[in-house]
């Protein structure tokens, strides 16, 4: 008889018999004998049975830890909330959590709900290979991956998140085992499938989550994911060769070098293009004296102590003491002969006011010395690149993983093996496609029971909820995580805001898990501090002014640019508009003017090769109804993870909000040019924002154009910033309507009628009645000829013949918020024009949002008179 047993709670424990889950449990009870372990087991039947401890695996669930369920329980009412439903109105995330009665705790959420109960657990590394490329941080986010069970990797833009990831994949696969890659934008999914098929490799890779995409593969499985043909060309007798892959890592190891001399290179061109302005600068700025030269050449580092030594001398406040005052003598007279010794053009016995006249010329010495030295290394370290041919080495390294990695999947899936058609997602189906992607909201779907993936993969992280990411979680042992803090977070309306809080205060829970406050990204970092992250450095995407400012203004200067500078202008540029009130709500017609025929025209793109981006959609509306269809138009947010060779961006607000002037959305919006990058902004003075007149502040510093606006209007007048100047207009001018608008568009017909003789027999009737223009009514149905015989319903503005008397052509001043789309008065307007046109009336409507008004009029007349 065995006596004194342990007792499992059956709702958070599970057993194992040879894999195979036993149960529905109502009692679990364990014996120890010694070395020996027994298993008395209770069904809910009534039924009992007796294992072995070798035969039963325990798998424990980290919910019966009450500080794990609360956070659960939080999360779960959080998803209560998220907004994303099914065809039949089903809350999906709510949906997912109410399956979960059970979380083992050896995956990688047990340790982010609890890190004090479940640490986080470390590695050795296995071999590593990279056969989609890699440079020095990526080589160390994929040994952290497999070093730690949860590893971060912070992607600034354009750095490779993508092929680090892939390099991830390839050794998951390469030691046997499954991954899930899982991202609330579809784009990133869809790019690892893509780069997966361009190596003929997406046969390995199932992209599930939704319902729709589980059936779309389903479906279409035994021809899409058909293992290709010629697998059984990827086997390499010397790639089976264990000394192959010690051949790989002994080129990874050596590549060391040489990333370190190609990021010396990148560094050193940064420097000498950030000395060539600096030095511009101070060339138009500052004057030296010619006759003060040094005796001889020094280094930069030399020079630059002696201009600070210098420096402290000039400012260096009077010294109090005796013994200080005697301190400072032995100072000055050392500093004086080492003037002495060192100068051309200054008097034997300098003074301190000497010492300013110095301080240019060191500063001059420097810049030119400075340069000479950059230059000298760059020219240096590309020649020790080009003998040691970097670019072939990389290439080798690269090309001999991909042998390994193909090798290795011709072992797996070649030599005539027949892959089952799947019709549901069995045990089988992870053997057959270890990589399995889906949306982060959709994770869960995809696990089978009592299984968990090795790793999940989790991109885009910055924009998942901490509900959606911890789902993600609870689907594997290991995680590694992807994002980047810089750029945009997940979207949370105020309402739902106001919502979480109230959540979180119910359950009194953790800041560092408070879903209003902060994303998925940054709740793991806080969590888990101890988790390795790795910044990648290397930036590959865009011409280095841009990303200069993004890495100066947002990521401290830790960016490396591989890019090159050849010179071009106005890489990065701005067009400022005439100041005045010109946005309307989210929308700004004066900016989209701008954009059409003063940016566009000087790109030097094809239209495909444009994106205009924008903070807020009814601009982005209002752009794609004026644009090309060709060119891409987004918000910022939509345009996250894209790019194109030339943006543009309209900032909207005439006083930048805070949501304009967010460091995110603005690192996020400059980081999407390759190769040119257009700022377009109000003209106005910005008292309140703080990043995007340091942009243009960056934008003058670096020589580039900033452009003020030539495109006005009549109406711009209206604005508060004109007040006086309208006053002192209008009393030049007959007032004939008790709106300024109107008045302002009467001063300028007469101007044009009465300064141009093509025009002198025109003359301008004001409120002119429509019913009075009408002589057959027969054209008009009952509610048109109701409209136009009120006596309120007339034309602002009738250009008629003095000779014949016959109206030539009718002009109404539109006030936007009046009269825009959607309005009673917007209906009007068309039923306007609708009469107008039955009877052959030419009309121009001028928006107070518009521009040019006397070049439309002129062309206008000009038309009608042709």
């Amino acid at each position: 008889m065995l006596e004194n047993p342990v007792l499992f709670d059956p709702q958070h424990c599970r057993l194992l018999h040879k894999g195979k889950r036993l149960g529905p449990i109502a009692y679990i009870a364990a014996f120890q004998q010694g070395s020996q372990k027994f298993w008395y087991i209770e069904y809910t039947d009534g039924k009992s049975a007796g294992y072995k401890g070798s035969e039963i695996e325990l798998i424990r669930s980290c919910l019966e830890d009450s500080s794990i369920q609360n956070i659960f329980e939080y999360l779960r009412d959080v998803a209560a909330i998220n907004p994303l439903k099914a065809n039949d109105g089903t809350r999906l995330l709510l949906a997912q959590y109410q399956k979960i009665e059970f979380i083992p705790d050896d995956s990688a959420v047990a340790c982010y709900l609890n890190p004090g109960k479940f640490p986080l657990q470390h590695a050795s590394a296995p071999p590593l290979f990279y056969p989609f490329g890699c440079n020095a941080s990526q080589q160390k986010a994929v040994q952290a991956a497999f070093e730690h069970q949860v590893s971060i990797i912070q992607g600034p833009p354009g750095t490779g998140k993508t092929q680090t990831i892939l390099n991830i994949v390839a050794n998951i696969i390469a030691q046997g085992q499954t991954v899930l890659i899982v991202s609330n934008n579809n784009s990133a999914i869809e790019n690892i499938v893509e780069k997966l098929d361009k190596h003929d490799m997406g046969f390995i890779a199932a992209l599930l989550g939704s319902s729709d995409n589980k059936s779309a593969f389903i479906e279409t499985q035994a021809i899409e994911k058909a293992i290709p043909a010629q697998i059984d060309s990827w086997y390499s007798a010397e790639a089976d060769s264990p000394e192959f892959l010690k051949t790989i890592q002994a080129q990874a190891a050596s590549m060391q070098e040489i990333f370190a001399r190609q990021e010396r290179l990148a560094l050193a061109r940064q420097e000498l293009t950030a000395l060539k302005t600096e030095q511009t600068h101070f060339e138009q700025e500052t004057t030296s004296d010619p006759t003060v030269t040094l005796r001889r050449k020094l280094s930069s580092a030399r020079l630059l102590t002696l201009w600070n030594e210098l420096q402290t001398a000039v400012e260096k406040p009077e010294t109090r003491g005796l013994f200080a005052k005697w301190l400072e003598a032995i100072r000055w007279f050392l500093l004086k002969r080492k003037v002495a010794r060192l100068f051309n053009g200054i008097r034997p016995d300098p003074q301190r006011q000497d010492l300013y006249e110095l301080i240019p010329a060191i500063q001059r010495d420097f810049y030119h010395i400075k340069h000479e030295e950059l230059s000298d290394e760059i020219e240096q370290l590309q020649k020790v690149l080009a003998a040691t041919d970097a670019r072939q080495a990389m290439a080798r390294l690269s090309d001999d993983s991909m042998r390994y990695l193909r090798n290795l999947l011709r072992h797996r899936f070649g030599r005539g093996h027949e892959r089952p058609v799947f019709q549901r997602f069995t045990a089988g189906f992870v053997k057959e496609y270890p990589v399995i992607l889906s949306t982060a909201f959709s994770s869960r779907s995809n696990l089978r029971a009592n299984a968990l993936f090795d790793y999940v993969i989790m991109d885009e992280a910055s924009q998942v909820s901490s509900d959606t990411g911890a789902l993600a979680l609870m689907c594997a042992r290991n995680a590694v995580i992807v994002g980047d803090s810089k750029q945009l977070p997940n979207v949370i309306t105020d309402a739902d805001r106001l919502r979480l809080q109230a959540i979180g205060a119910k359950h009194a829970i953790d800041a560092r898990y408070d879903c209003a406050g902060v994303n998925f990204l940054e709740s793991v970092c806080r969590v888990l501090p101890d988790a390795p992250q790795t910044l990648l450095r290397e930036h590959y995407r865009c011409h280095p002014k841009i990303i200069d400012f993004c890495n100066r203004k947002f990521y401290g200067g830790r960016l490396v640019i591989m890019t090159e500078d050849r010179g071009e202008a106005d890489v990065i540029s701005a067009w400022r508009t005439v100041p005045g009130d010109h946005a309307r709500s989210r929308f700004n017609q004066r900016e989209i003017e701008v954009i059409t025929r003063e940016v566009m025209p000087k790109l030097p793109y094809d239209n495909a090769e444009i994106g205009i981006i924008t903070p807020y959609n009814e601009q982005v509306a209002a752009l794609s109804r004026q644009l090309d269809r060709k060119i891409d138009v987004a918000t910022v947010h939509k345009f996250q993870g894209r790019e194109k060779e030339a943006i543009v961006m309209s900032t909207v607000d005439d006083t930048i909000r805070a949501f304009v002037d967010d460091p995110n959305l603005l690192n996020v919006a400059v980081s999407r040019a390759k190769r040119k990058f257009c700022l377009v902004v109000s003209g106005n003075e910005q008292t309140e924002s703080r990043h995007i007149p340091d942009l243009i502040a960056y934008i003058a510093y670096n020589n580039c154009t900033i452009t003020e606006s030539k495109i006005c209007s009549v109406f711009d007048l209206l604005y508060g910033q004109y007040a006086k100047a309208r006053q002192t207009f209008l009393k030049k001018h007959r007032r004939i309507s008790e709106f300024d608008s109107e008045n302002l568009t009467f001063a300028l017909l007469e101007k044009i009628l009465a300064g141009d003789s093509e025009f002198c027999h025109l003359g301008i009737v004001c409120h002119q009645p429509l019913r009075q223009l009408i002589r057959d009514w027969s054209l008009l149905d009952e509610d048109e000829r109701r409209y136009a015989s009120n006596r309120a319903t007339h034309l602002d503005f009738l250009i008629y013949n003095r000779v014949s008397k016959q109206p030539v052509l009718a002009i109404e001043t539109d006030g936007y918020g009046f009269h825009k789309q959607g309005t009673r008065q917007s209906e009007r307007d068309e039923k306007k024009n609708r009469i107008l046109a039955r009877y052959g009336l030419p009309m121009l409507r001028l928006s107070t949002i518009g521009t040019d008004e006397e070049t439309k009029i002129r062309a206008r007349l000009h038309e009608i008179q042709a």
